[in-house]
């Protein structure tokens, strides 16, 4: 089952239209390539990074004498890439503006994608909805304010924490 994480720029259905889906989990792209499938997904800060941590490990494994373990130490770093690709791209969306909109999970990307945007677009429901796992409800409880309730306690004005 994957699993996607869903990062939009702005408000409203605009920003929808530009959502970002973002795969968790391991990528065997990211690590056979390592840098370059972050240079390729635009990810270019990680992968400045990542080229720079290579060269300095390699440095310091020529200054203390031991260079030929730089493959094994270079195949540790692809495999870190490769376990936290989806973060990456995370971050990188949030360097550039992105906002954390939701999880989606599921077999089939389109049935998930189509699931989202009816969820975050349909009636009355909030702009980025919250899955409740308890009654099945898909947008947060509301204070008495109006503003969203998160946690799992119980409302203090109704007993059980039921909504009207």
């Amino acid at each position: 089952m994957a699993r996607y994480t869903v990062h939009v720029k702005g408000e409203g259905p605009d920003a929808l239209a530009r959502a970002v889906f973002v795969r968790d989990g391991f990528s065997f792209p990211a690590f056979a390539f390592g840098p370059f499938w972050l240079l390729a997904k635009g990810a270019w800060i990680s992968a400045l990074l990542a080229i720079a941590l290579l060269i300095g490990i390699g440095i310091l494994l020529g200054v203390l004498g031991i260079a030929p373990v730089f493959p094994l130490i270079s195949t540790l770093v692809s495999f870190l890439v490769a376990l936290e690709s989806g973060a990456i791209l995370a971050w990188e969306l949030g360097v550039k503006g992105h906002r954390f909109a939701g999880v989606i999970s599921g077999d089939d990307r389109d049935v998930m994608e189509r699931r989202f945007f009816e969820q975050a677009l349909g009636e009355g429901a909030a702009p980025f909805p919250v899955a409740s796992h308890f009654q099945g409800e898909t947008t947060p409880p509301r204070a008495a304010s109006g503003i969203p309730v998160i946690g799992l306690f119980p409302s203090p004005s109704r007993p059980g924490g039921s909504r009207p």
